[in-house]
């Protein structure tokens, strides 16, 4: 969708645990937050509800991009406690979303993931 505004945010984290045994992952990681896909459906809207920011419109005209996750996930990876399970990439925003064009943090997450 045009004309969405893009802000850079740097994360603390990038991997969230899931404990749902009948998923075939036990970790999601999401580079971007927002959508500019705009689908009414998506069931990932709520989670601009998190920032203060409408589930609405705001969800796919305010994309936020994690800009240091490449970097994170290697951190996080290279700890002693990280035992290789499955990750799931955008669980709740498309992963090549239009920002990808411009700050490529999805093709540098799975060349981080391709390191170990």
């Amino acid at each position: 969708m045009a004309g969405a505004e893009v802000q850079e945010i740097y994360c603390k984290t990038l991997l969230n645990r899931i404990d749902i045994p009948s998923f075939p992952f036990q970790w999601t990681l999401n580079p971007y937050r927002g959508c500019r896909h705009a689908c009414r459906y998506c069931y990932a809207r709520p989670t601009h509800e998190f920032l203060g920011l409408d589930a609405g419109r705001e969800f796919d005209q305010r994309i936020f991009a994690k800009v240091n996750a490449p970097e994170v996930l290697r951190q996080e990876l290279r700890r002693p406690k990280w035992k290789n399970e499955a990750i799931a990439i955008g669980t709740a925003s498309d992963p090549y979303e239009p920002a990808e064009m411009e700050y490529r943090l999805t093709r540098r997450i799975l060349q981080v993931l391709c390191e170990f």
